[in-house]
């Protein structure tokens, strides 16, 4: 059975994601929305959670692999009312924590990675939570033998 290599990328991102100041306290995968319905308080004021989203198949390579391209939803959140400025720091702090052409992974199969747009989100009404969401595309060979 082959490595699926999504899952290997996103352990490693998650442990990549743990060395960002503040925020790397809690890194998760799970949805955004989840955690934002929850009103859980025992969770910290600041954390990551990675969101998987969409998986495209680039190409067929012969028989025995394919080229696919998963984006990742990296969401920083946090609770403290000037959550601007602690957004722009956490920003920063992922892209150092990310470096490179392949956002630093050394998975086998990764070719490259780039963030795409980003969107600030500002807690809505009621909500105490704001975030910022930092899609990052990672193109990589899927060995299927």
């Amino acid at each position: 059975m082959p490595i699926d290599l999504q899952s290997a990328i996103v352990a490693e991102l998650l442990a990549r994601l743990a060395d960002v100041s503040e925020f790397g306290a809690l890194v998760l995968e799970d949805s955004v929305l989840r955690i934002l319905d929850a009103e859980d308080e025992t969770l910290p004021d600041d954390l990551i959670v990675v969101q998987p989203g969409q998986t495209e198949e680039v190409e067929r390579i012969g028989q025995g692999s394919v080229r696919e391209r998963v984006t990742l939803n990296v969401t920083l959140m946090t609770r403290r009312r000037q959550f601007a400025t602690a957004l722009r720091a956490a920003r920063l702090a992922v892209k150092v924590a990310l470096p490179g052409a392949k956002a630093g992974l050394t998975v086998t199969g990764v070719q490259q990675a780039a963030f795409q747009p980003e969107s600030p989100m500002p807690p809505g009404e009621g909500r105490r939570w704001a975030a910022h969401v930092m899609p990052l595309q990672i193109t990589y060979i899927q060995p299927l033998k």
